[in-house]
């Protein structure tokens, strides 16, 4: 579509979200170009490790416009993925330029001049607006320094540094972590070492891929479920009255639910020795499952638990207090003999080192992230959007659905509240993550599973449907949410806004 807006949009970075992102700007006619400083699109996908696998099913993890031209794996594979984004690139026709790196973004009165350098050299270009699709899970890994490593003989690794699965075979292996990655390497690893030893600080709750028989989607993340979900914004009065007067119902729920993923846990001891039963006892948490459904939350690889019964991954509820030439000490005492450290603890908070001195300081002063208005935008950082910052587990109907909500701003068809207003509502927010979700560096910034309430509120506020499976009343309650079922927001968006008098206005609900 040709640019029929007469602005121009830089947006940083081309992963899932970046792309997501200049596809629906340019269905709405604005001019989206896309920097991306490595030689390929992806994002994460593009250096991502051996035989890694997406954690949502292939249905809910595609652009609402295109879908998958060939039979994925249930959970695609890396390189899937990317074959999937490749074919989207090209068959969206997006303007993306590959080995092009952000040096530095100047604020200007109308816009933002971006320098960049590729292999011409350096260069700059005059945008109106930017919006920022990189750095949340692309910055560098967090590796603490333990004390007395440097006298380690083997490796101290991040799972980014594995290109090949072989450099576990034979080996003594500790991996430290509890996300889905540390969780991903402990199984790997375990299927070719010697021994995998697991180090984590705090076990937390898994999601098993099925919950009595059915798909964890199915069980979890139907409108059924989501309604039961805890939110800082319930997006319906009735929701709201179920969670602030019938609490009583949302705990029993959730109750049930932990009880459930309790069972399935402790049923690989049973019938096993007290060793087996001890060491599965040491993956129970402490707290409310609730707690830990949020962006790093994992679903299980389904022969983590088996591993862990048969004695081929060993648990360790502690932390590495040292290390010696060929092991490493634990807090407790432990000493474990290793040839290999994977130390797979998170990311690094994100940082935007080409934003000007006042931007980056708004952005990057809290630990757990930058909390934005409707998680996308801040007040005070005109012409400035981040996309898939809004992390969760519907993310790209997420972006999809948030870049048309910015469009609709863009175009001044949406009045925003004042700043100070804005500003109240994250607040709100942040304290309700602060009180309810674990802590992670995305915290602030991400929906986690508390994607279909974002949803709603934004669509509500451009006035489109959020019920996209009625007049079926039975598959809007039970069934599943699919990336296609927001095929042809663009449009109804567009129907009634042609009827529209006056801009929209927010809703007073923070989100």
């Amino acid at each position: 579509m040709e640019n029929n807006n007469g602005m121009r949009i830089a947006i940083i970075g081309a992963g899932i979200s970046g792309i997501a992102t200049a596809a629906i700007l340019k269905k709405n006619g604005f001019e989206a170009v896309v920097f991306e400083k490595h030689e390929k699109i992806g994002g994460v996908w593009a250096t991502a490790y051996p035989e890694v696998h997406l954690q949502n099913i292939y249905t809910q993890y595609r652009l609402s416009d295109f879908d998958w031209s060939f039979k994925p794996d249930l959970h695609p594979t890396g390189e899937q993925v990317m074959r999937y984004l490749t074919e989207a690139v090209n068959h969206l026709q997006l303007d993306i330029r590959l080995k092009h790196e952000i040096t530095e973004m100047q604020e200007l009165s109308d816009g933002w001049l971006v320098s960049y350098k590729n292999k011409e050299g350096h260069q700059e270009e005059k945008f109106d607006y930017a919006i920022l699709a990189a750095g949340q899970y692309t910055d560098g890994k967090n590796v603490p320094q333990y004390p007395d490593q440097e006298h380690f003989k083997g490796k101290i690794i991040t799972e980014r540094d594995i290109t090949s699965l072989d450099i576990f075979n034979g080996k003594q292996v500790v991996v430290v972590g509890y996300g889905k990655s540390a969780l991903d390497m402990t199984a790997l690893a375990a299927e070719r070492s010697a021994q995998v030893h697991h180090v984590f600080r705090t076990p937390a709750w898994l999601i098993p891929e099925w919950i009595l028989g059915a798909h964890f989607t199915y069980a979890l993340f139907t409108r059924f479920g989501n309604v039961m979900m805890t939110s800082w914004a319930q997006p319906t009065a009735i929701e709201r009255f179920l969670h602030n007067k019938l609490s009583f119902v949302i705990n029993s729920f959730w109750n049930f639910i932990q009880s459930i993923v309790l069972f399935q846990l402790n049923r690989h001891g049973k019938g096993k020795d007290q060793a087996t039963k001890d060491r599965l006892k040491v993956l129970i948490p402490e707290h409310k499952i609730l707690m830990d459904f949020r962006s790093s939350g994992a679903l299980g690889p389904e022969n983590y638990y088996p591993l862990v019964a048969d004695g081929k991954i060993l648990p360790y509820h502690s932390e590495i207090e040292c290390f010696s030439h060929d092991s490493v000490r634990l807090k407790n005492g432990i000493v474990l003999p290793c040839d290999i450290v994977v130390v797979s603890v998170g990311y690094l908070s994100p940082t935007f080192p080409f934003l000007p001195a006042k931007q980056r300081e708004l952005l990057e002063a809290e630990k757990d992230g930058a909390q934005l208005y409707r998680h996308l935008i801040h007040p005070r950082i005109p012409r400035l959007a981040l996309a898939g910052f809004n992390h969760g587990y519907m993310h790209v109907s997420a972006v999809e659905i948030a870049t048309q909500w910015l469009c609709a701003y863009l175009r001044n068809e949406i009045e925003l509240p004042s700043i100070e207003e804005m500003e109240r509502s994250i607040e709100n927010i942040r304290t309700w993550k602060r009180e309810n979700i674990k802590f992670e560096n995305a915290r602030s910034s991400a929906v986690s599973t508390r994607f279909q309430q974002y949803i709603d509120i934004m669509l509500m506020e451009l006035e489109v449907s959020p019920y996209r499976k009625l007049p079926n009343v039975f598959a809007e309650v039970f069934g599943r949410y699919e990336a296609s079922d927001y095929k042809g927001v663009y449009e109804e968006y567009e129907r009634k806004k042609a009827k529209r008098k006056a801009p929209l206005k927010v809703l007073s609900i923070d989100t």
